[in-house]
């Protein structure tokens, strides 16, 4: 009888052996990636490169984000989850710098991980960064802005309407702030500055608001994808692509359209698959125990009518599947 149990005892080291004990799907690192939303084309491009990573790197991740870029209380609620569920990091862009950071902090308290990407919040605790230079975005804008301007109304002076997101998201903020510095240090005037709701309904009013009551405008800035189309869309209603200068951020089939009809003029372009694969490789590699970089900058990219169908620039406006 003893060596009936011996050789099945063997006989299961031997089969724990092939399975490689310790080492099957259910026992991967899992990662919660919690995101501003889920629906914009940024977003499902953001997505695509989690994917590629969590596949690359054998990890386990869920994706996640309010119905609302402004809703912080919901992405709060998902930390909060993703802690209970006992996941082993956190890939978070923050709605809200400020009213995320205690949220932040105790998932970072509990055990769990926590890497920025896109949109920083305001703690100490954070393992790592992946997103723009924002401010540096900014800055390109308003160079840019300058250069269309000089090109389409020469001798005008930049009469400037600026279409933001929340007042209380990291890299909106940092967005305006870039573009401000630049039109103070090579002139122009901010006219006005109105903030609306991320999704098309609320951007096209507020650049419609906008527009109507200074009509003296010659630019016009919208800082993230709703934005854009929201000014893009206020333009073609109001009939002003002869008269007033685009400026957006991120694209996607509808403001890609728009650039080449001329509603927009120029869209600043991430690479928002890059944020969402070294995010997850990030979080990867710090629960295998490496070391990783505090910060990554990924590129941004100026797209004109001009260089559009440039073929480097076709890569990045347009994502084959």
């Amino acid at each position: 009888m003893k060596y009936k149990i011996l050789s099945i005892f063997i006989c299961a080291l031997f089969l724990c052996s092939l399975c490689g004990c310790g080492q099957t799907t259910s026992d991967r690192y899992t990662i919660a990636v919690i995101a501003k939303s889920t629906t914009s084309d940024f977003w499902q491009n953001v997505l695509r490169g989690v994917n590629a990573a969590a596949t690359e790197y054998n990890i386990s991740i869920t994706f996640d984000g309010p119905a609302s870029e402004e809703d912080y209380t919901a992405q709060n609620a998902m930390i909060t989850a993703a802690v209970a569920r006992g996941d082993d990091a956190i890939v978070l862009s923050a709605i809200d710098y400020d009213k995320s950071a205690d949220a932040v902090n105790a998932a970072v308290a509990a055990g769990v991980a926590v890497i920025m990407i896109d949109s920083d919040v305001n703690s100490e605790r954070t393992s790592a960064f992946i997103g723009t230079d924002n401010y540096e975005a900014g800055y390109l804008a308003g160079e840019a802005a300058s250069e269309l301007l000089a090109d389409k109304h020469a001798g005008e002076k930049a009469k400037i309407g600026l279409v933001n997101y929340a007042p209380y998201s990291a890299n909106g903020q940092e967005r305006e702030a870039g573009f401000r510095a630049y039109i103070e240090k090579y002139g122009g005037e901010i006219v006005d500055c109105i903030n609306a709701e991320s999704n098309t309904e609320s951007a096209i009013a507020g650049a419609l608001s906008l527009l109507e009551a200074h009509p003296e405008i010659n630019v016009i800035v919208g800082f993230n994808e709703w934005m854009t189309l929201g000014i893009g869309c206020a333009i073609r209603e109001l009939g002003l692509s002869d008269d007033v200068i685009a400026i957006g951020f991120d694209s996607n089939v509808v403001s890609i359209g728009m650039l080449e009809t001329g509603e927009m003029d120029a869209l600043m372009v991430q690479n928002p698959f890059a944020i969402g694969y070294l995010g997850v490789r990030s979080a990867a590699e710090l629960l295998s125990g490496k070391e990783i970089e505090p910060q990554i900058i990924t590129s941004t990219t100026v797209i004109t009518k001009d260089n559009m169908f440039d073929e480097e620039n076709q890569r990045i406006l347009f994502k084959f599947r």
